[in-house]
Parts: structure tokens; C-alpha cells; sequence
């Protein structure tokens, strides 16, 4: 059952990259993320289904359309491969359920802003509002998940987690505010932009405090050489916040005791 389990989160994960490839690719460039159909970008044809099969269908091509043998982007596959590991680590620490697809699909969202910032600077409020809503509803999905199993005696306890998650969520985000804001009077630019705010709001929400303070040091450690070696260049911040998040969340409990060897 734990492998059959485990493979479930595994193919969904896969279906989910596909999904992304999408949102990466169509997002930025304004287009609609349901029509047209697939097809690709080089010859203009549609795909038949068989060519969208996650990662199967890349290596079955050997990385080239069906059509015109165009090379078909190395990211394609990566993604799909990237998230799938991703749904696939988080059930493993959480197992299956609501708050499993939630925090999964949280991360998908951070590895898609990412992608994005990376490649063109920008970050679409669509999918960073997206990931916030979901770190904020986590509570609700644990919730379920204890229903479903027939041992939910009393909604207090989750609803003072809602309550915590919300103000953990406004809290980060208003240091970074502050933080944007008194770095823009002493420079004279802007230091953090409102997608870095809202970012915040998520590791808030996702993590708690002082978790979160913990993967926003790890991120700025993270960005520390690049910004050396950037030479006067933009360094997309987004995609070390994510990652930031991603390590603070995977290694909670030994955070957690770090945290409390220091301060308990």
C-alpha cells in the first residue's frame, strides 16, 4: 500500500509539471492557459495526447517534436520531473491527504514563480495570490484530513491555527514592507518588490514564526553569491525565497531544535 501510495503522489506530480510547463510558458506572454491546444511552438502543430504523456513522452521522442524534429526544450521534462519529486517528498513527510495536495501544490506554485522570475523578472500575481491562498487554508486541509478519519472531536484547535497562520502571514509580510520601504529612503530604489511581500505572507503562513525567519536567512544566504558575482545585474529574488522555504520546511524539526538549544 505505501508504494502504490507513494507512486499515486509520484504520477500526480508529474501531471501537475505538465500543468506548469503551461502556466510558465503562457503566463508571462499574456496568453490563455486552456486554448489553443498544445502544440508546438517551432511548426504550429497540435499534439496528439500521446506526445503530452509527462516525462514518458520527452524520452520516447528523444527531446525532438513528432512533426517538424525541432528540439523540444530540456525544461519540459525537468519540470514535470522536479515536481513529481516534489509531491512524492511531501507525502512522504505528510502521507496522503487534503494537506498533502495543498502543501505540494503550495511548492509547485514557489518552483513555477521561480521558473518565471528566473526567466523573465516578473512574478504573476495570479499564481503568487494563488500560493498564499492555499498556505492560508492549510489549517482547514489538516482539519480534513483528521475528519476523514473519524477523529475530529472539536474545530477550536483549528481554528486557532487559522487564526496563528493568518497573523504569522501579515507579520512577514509587513517586516518586509518596513524593510522594503526603509531600504527604498536610504538608497534611493527599490529593494523588494510587492510579489516579495506577498511571498512573505506565504512563508509566514506555511512555516509559522520563527520557522519562516529561518528560511528567510537560509534564502539570503542562498543569494549571497550570486548577488557577488551579479556585477550591477538583477538577481531574481523569488526563486531563493522559494527554495528558502522549501529547506526550512524539509528540515523543520531540526530547525525547530536550533531554535530551541538557542532561545529555550
Amino acid at each position: 500500500m505505501i508504494f502504490f501510495s507513494l507512486l499515486f503522489a509520484l504520477l500526480i506530480g508529474l501531471a501537475v509539471g505538465s500543468f506548469l510547463n503551461v502556466l510558465i510558458l503562457r503566463i508571462p506572454k499574456g496568453e490563455n492557459i486552456a486554448f489553443p491546444a498544445s502544440h508546438c511552438p517551432r511548426c504550429g502543430h497540435n499534439l496528439k495526447w500521446y506526445h503530452n504523456i509527462p516525462l514518458l513522452s520527452w524520452l520516447a521522442l528523444k527531446g525532438k517534436c513528432a512533426f517538424c524534429k525541432a528540439p523540444i526544450s530540456p525544461q519540459y521534462p525537468l519540470i514535470e520531473l522536479l515536481t513529481g519529486l516534489l509531491y512524492l517528498t511531501v507525502a512522504l513527510k505528510t502521507g496522503l491527504g487534503a494537506s498533502w495536495f495543498v502543501t505540494a501544490t503550495l511548492f509547485a506554485l514557489l518552483l513555477a514563480l521561480s521558473v518565471i522570475d528566473f526567466r523573465y523578472y516578473a512574478v504573476p500575481d495570479s499564481l503568487n495570490v494563488s500560493a498564499l491562498v492555499l498556505a492560508l487554508l492549510l489549517p482547514l486541509a489538516k482539519m480534513a484530513d483528521t475528519a476523514l478519519f473519524g477523529q475530529l472531536e472539536s474545530f477550536a484547535p483549528y481554528r486557532e491555527a487559522l487564526i496563528h497562520t493568518f497573523a504569522d502571514a501579515a507579520i512577514l509580510a509587513a517586516a518586509f514592507w518596513a524593510l522594503g520601504f526603509g531600504v527604498k529612503r536610504m538608497i534611493g530604489k527599490e529593494a523588494l518588490g510587492e510579489a516579495d511581500i506577498i511571498i512573505a505572507g506565504t512563508m509566514g503562513a506555511l512555516l509559522g514564526l520563527p520557522l519562516a525567519l529561518s528560511a528567510v536567512y537560509i534564502a539570503a544566504l542562498l543569494a549571497l553569491l550570486p548577488a557577488l558575482f551579479a556585477k550591477g545585474r538583477m538577481v531574481p529574488f523569488v526563486p531563493f525565497l522559494a527554495l528558502g522555504t522549501w529547506i526550512a520546511w524539509l528540515f523543520e524539526p531540526q530547525i525547530t531544535r536550533w531554535w530551541s538549544a538557542l532561545y529555550g
